[in-house]
């Protein structure tokens, strides 16, 4: 179904036009792919919204779902019967329907549809090797990941495999799955290796390549910049890149949704190692605000024509599935009896993105928690500081009521408290980190950043990465009295970011008498229905000079 968003590309093929009917034309030996996909789906079985988990509100702000991606993969496939379905991974997490029901509502929905193929992504692996492998298990489709060494795990061996080949019309194609090897920092894989996807993709489309096999698809949860490198720099056999993990939006001109696009769809790019080749990469941004349809023409060698479609935007426009959702209520009622319960009020909004830049009322609201949690359940002689990681607040929460359902979503992954006791030196390590790799300056907009309770920080950007603290003082107030770095401290946090996520391998390396003291959506709902209604604003605990 040509819907909202398709645009035809003007090729040209020796003195041949290819324009909005390209494919109409019956060009002898050529070979037309269809591929239908869509990444990072996140746990939306119902409607979205652009900046909510879950629809708020019932008007046409909201979007997507899964009825909805459903209703049009299966439109799409009557127009396309041998099109490609492809799922660019991370299915897993975002809204309180993983929170609540975990793997098994995800396995049972994603069968439903007809898929070629499924990536695995990074959060696939939030609830540990244990929590995937029965997921895995379940699908229907082949799970592909080239890149996955699981010796270790034994959990999940031969649950997956690196590459498959399949047919259309009598052509091979293969199929290779990419897995990002930021993995093993972002979330909880255990003892599983991530190979390089450089090499592994060169290897992988060579020895398809020696099968005959001459149209090869990478399935990528790596994210836009990887796929990128691949195509230009590995991508000699490759023929398209289907990709996930950065939640990028590839669209020519504005984009429906007002989010800003990563580049025009698709991005072509010319391998550097094959005479000539050219390599198609596609993303569709995430939470089924989009899915991707993309038809390539190919010639009897298994080289790129031509191309046409675009990125559907899923907006009301297109109906949700009324089978679908019919199947759906029964979950939607037992996720609603519990994410409807309120907890508590805001007076303003609190918003997560805001935890980029710097301070942020939603990021002092939680440490402020933890740090209360930690008081009150272990007996320190040593000055209590808290800190949260800007990635683990994951939604904002609107003025109004506060129900269990935002709890679940700001902070979906319910890790465990741990409180331990640090240096200052390894404290000021961590606050360095949290400044480093930064997306942009001015103003600064950092992945890393932490908010912190018991502590003010000033951070000089105007210094090298290392050296950006220019002070900590101890103390919820000024003055304060300076950190030590000899000195131990009573820090309390998330257990992932304490075990090393993210990079903070300085607090997994250095951590000292660990004690668990909850969990933190228990303990953020306890403090918000203790303090309600939130009127929270800054109070300068961290000030940035660029």
């Amino acid at each position: 179904m040509l819907t909202n968003s398709y645009v035809p590309v003007l090729v040209t093929i020796g003195c041949v036009f290819l324009g909005a009917n390209a494919f109409a034309l019956p060009f002898e030996g050529l070979f037309k792919l269809d591929i239908i996909h869509y990444n990072d789906f996140h746990a939306r079985f119902e409607e979205t919204s652009v900046s909510t988990a879950t629809c708020r509100f019932n008007n046409n702000s909201c979007l997507g779902g899964f009825p909805r991606l459903y209703h049009e993969i299966q439109a799409l496939r009557q127009e396309k019967p041998d099109a490609l379905l492809l799922n660019a991974g991370d299915s897993f997490q975002g809204t309180y329907w993983y929170t609540l029901l975990k793997w098994n509502v995800t396995q049972h929905f994603m069968n439903l549809l007809p898929h070629d193929a499924h990536a695995i992504g990074n959060h696939e692996f939030d609830d540990g090797p244990a929590g995937l492998a029965p997921y895995l298990s379940a699908l229907k489709a082949p799970v592909l990941a080239a890149n996955m060494d699981t010796s270790q795990e034994p959990v999940l061996q031969d649950l997956y495999k690196p590459s498959i080949v399949v047919e259309r019309q009598g052509r091979k194609i293969g199929i290779i799955g990419l897995i990002t090897v930021e993995t093993k920092m972002l979330s909880s894989s255990g003892k599983v290796v991530f190979l390089d996807p450089r090499e592994v993709t060169r290897r992988e489309a060579k020895a398809l390549t020696e099968q005959g096999v001459d149209i090869i698809v990478l399935l990528s949860h790596c994210g836009l910049d990887v796929d990128k490198e691949l195509a230009r720099d590995y991508g000699e056999h490759i023929d398209v890149i289907v990709g996930g993990h950065t939640h990028s939006l590839l669209w020519a001109g504005p984009a429906p949704s007002g989010e800003p696009a990563a580049g025009p769809y698709p991005l072509t790019l010319h391998a550097t190692q094959g005479a000539n080749h050219t390599v198609l990469v596609v993303q569709a941004s995430a939470f089924t605000k989009y899915m991707g349809n993309l038809t390539v023409l190919f010639d009897h060698k298994g080289e790129y024509v031509g191309w046409e479609g675009g990125p559907i935007f899923l907006d009301r426009s297109i109906p949700e599935d009324a089978d679908i959702k019919a199947q759906l209520e029964p979950y939607a009622a037992l996720v609603r009896e519990e994410v409807n319960k309120v907890v508590g009020a805001s007076s303003v909004d609190l918003m997560f993105e805001d935890c980029v830049y710097g301070e942020c009322p939603l990021g002092d609201i939680i440490v402020d928690a933890f740090n209360a949690q930690a008081k009150a359940k272990y007996e320190s002689k040593y000055d209590y500081i808290a800190i949260v990681q800007r990635g683990d607040i994951k939604t904002s929460i609107p003025a109004g009521n506060i129900t269990q359902g935002d709890l679940f979503e700001m902070l979906p992954y319910n890790d465990k408290l741990e409180t331990f006791e640090l240096a200052g030196r390894h404290l000021k390590q961590a606050l360095e980190h949290g400044v480093s790799d930064a997306w942009a300056y001015k103003p600064f907009k950092g992945p890393w950043l932490l908010q912190v309770a018991g502590i003010r920080v000033k951070f000089d950007l105007t210094k090298p990465e290392g050296s950006r603290v220019a002070s900590v003082t101890v103390g919820d107030t000024e003055p304060g009295v300076p950190l030590e770095d000899d000195r131990l401290y009573q820090v309390t946090t998330a257990s992932y970011l304490a075990g090393g996520g993210d990079g903070f391998k300085m607090l997994k390396e250095h951590r000292q008498n660990v004690e668990l003291v909850g969990r933190d959506q228990d303990v953020v709902g306890s403090y918000i229905r203790a303090h309600s209604p939130l009127a929270t604003a800054t109070d300068g605990r961290i000030t940035i000079t660029e």
